[in-house]
């Protein structure tokens, strides 16, 4: 599915909303929260809906199950 991923922490003043770090936002979202927001604040990804996890009201990405395994044994 096509998300837009924030690049950076932002905030839309003329909407109220904020963007976190790595948020993924659907284009319907990005076409009604977030529409005053500079579109270098945001990168187009394609990611699959079973990779994704909301967190305090955000999506994020998760990686595959390889990935996470290779973070675990990292730290």
């Amino acid at each position: 599915m096509k998300y837009y991923k924030a690049i950076a922490e932002k905030h839309d003043y003329f909407t109220g909303y904020t963007t976190s770090y790595g948020e993924l936002i659907t284009e319907k979202e990005r076409n009604t929260k977030f529409r005053y927001l500079q579109n270098d604040c945001f990168q187009t990804v394609e990611v699959s809906k079973r990779n994704t996890v909301f967190i305090f009201g955000c999506r994020y990405e998760i990686g595959t199950s390889e990935e996470r395994m290779n973070w675990r044994s990292s730290h």
